[in-house]
């Protein structure tokens, strides 16, 4: 069985992602950049400064799915407000993934 976890996570911060995921045995991901839409935009002279995005996409085997999504939670320091979130769905089928061990 493999899971599915999102990170999502302020914009710049894909790297602090992916450095944790690998700490915890896991390499690759994909990414997407969005706007956040959950909060007020802040203003800045008049303008509306919507926050920017990133949600990163990382398949991982049930074995390794708390250990890469603790390590995302911890590493990005989760806990405080604004730095964002990390969820997972499981998968119910997986073709064409390559080993998780790096190369």
């Amino acid at each position: 069985m493999y899971y599915l976890i999102y990170a999502v996570v302020p914009s710049g911060k894909v790297g602090d992602v992916i450095r944790a995921t690998e700490s915890a045995g896991s390499y690759g991901g994909t990414v997407i950049h969005g706007k956040g839409i959950g909060r007020t935009p802040k203003r800045f002279l008049r303008f509306e400064v919507e926050p920017m995005r990133d949600i990163v996409m990382i398949i991982v085997q049930e074995a390794k799915y708390k250990d890469v999504s603790q390590a995302i939670y911890s590493h990005l320091d989760m806990a405080e407000e604004g730095t964002g979130i990390v969820f997972a769905e499981v998968l119910d089928q997986v073709e064409g993934l390559v080993s998780q061990s790096k190369r």
